[in-house]
């Protein structure tokens, strides 16, 4: 059993630690030559439906940017709420371990916790129990997101309802685990922009 647990443990680890290292790339290489996908998907699509083709890339690329800068909202209303927070606990340097937390926790579900070391270190040379408390700020915070800001900012951003996104994350966790928070949101929107896409030119 012990050994069991130890597999999965690894495999998670691993799987994050991969996507961690993966995703930087492929965003770098998205913005370097994004220009150049659509032409080249569209050289695959017949002549008839063309129009269409580049409507349904034009939507699925603006999805996608959206959901990039709403995670970006996401993790600044974060940032601030951790400031404020460390503002309250009285740590030190309170503005730069906000800017820190703020910036990782653009990666989604893991990033919210690296981003708290630094403060959980700092509040350890205080005292444990400001540690403690800086562990209870990271709860309330991410509390607030999971369940007020990510639904508001995304659903909103996305046109999806809040409840919608609270279940995708939900269901993608317990399924798919790291890779599947990551990754339900804009797969969600993206399948959503093209079957309403087909819809229109079916009918």
């Amino acid at each position: 059993v012990l050994s069991d647990h130890a597999v999965t443990i690894f495999s998670t680890v691993t799987s994050i630690v991969t996507v961690l290292l993966i995703v930087p790339f492929i965003v770098f290489y998205f913005l370097k030559d994004g220009h150049k996908l659509r032409p080249f998907l569209l050289k695959h699509i017949p002549a008839n439906v063309e129009d269409e083709g580049n409507r349904i890339l034009r939507d699925v690329d603006k999805t996608l940017s959206t959901y990039i800068v709403g995670q970006f909202t996401v993790a600044i209303v974060d940032g601030i709420l951790m400031y404020i927070g460390y503002l309250i606990i009285g740590l030190e340097n309170a503005l730069i371990l906000a800017i820190f937390a703020t910036l990782l926790t653009v990666v989604p579900f893991l990033g919210p916790f690296l981003g708290t070391i630094p403060a959980i270190i700092s509040g350890l040379l205080i005292s444990p129990f400001t540690a403690f408390k800086v562990l209870i700020l990271l709860v309330i915070v991410q509390q607030l997101e999971g369940h007020l800001v990510t639904p508001q900012v995304m659903g909103k951003r996305l046109d999806i309802h809040p409840l919608t996104v609270i279940l995708l994350l939900l269901v993608a966790g317990s399924l798919y685990g790291f890779i599947g928070i990551l990754i339900a949101i804009p797969t969600y929107s993206v399948v959503k922009v093209v079957l309403k896409n087909f819809i229109k030119f079916y009918k």
